[in-house]
């Protein structure tokens, strides 16, 4: 009795072990795929309408963005240098760079478009 009782108990421990190591596994994908995702950079180009340099926020009139499926619109971008906005003025074209943190995309990059 107490031998079925321990080849039941080591069959399960092995298991639960095995099974372990795979769920590891796959939040290793998992993590590694969501990392990626986090770190895709976006390029963008448009019209700045709005700077709030104290703030760090950037209001723009943006093209569509093809690698986010958005399609043109305005929108006030928060940045992740606030240094980056000290050449930037209301009217200038500008090309960009977004890259998602958290719930929201940020700009990473901003600067005057080139002809």
């Amino acid at each position: 009795m107490y031998k079925s009782i321990t080849v039941a108990t080591l069959s399960a421990v092995f298991a639960l072990a095995a099974f372990s190591g795979y769920a590891g596994d796959m939040d290793g994908m998992h993590n590694e795929k969501a990392g990626k995702a986090a770190a895709q950079v976006h390029q963008g180009r448009g019209i700045v309408n709005k700077v709030d340099v104290e703030a760090g926020i950037v209001n723009i009139s943006h093209e569509a963005i093809k690698s986010l499926q958005w399609p043109k619109m305005t929108m006030d971008f928060n940045v992740q240098n606030k240094s980056d906005l000290a050449a930037i003025r209301p009217g200038m074209a500008v090309e960009f760079e977004l890259a998602r943190q958290g719930k929201a995309y940020r700009i990473s990059r901003i600067a005057p478009a080139k002809k």
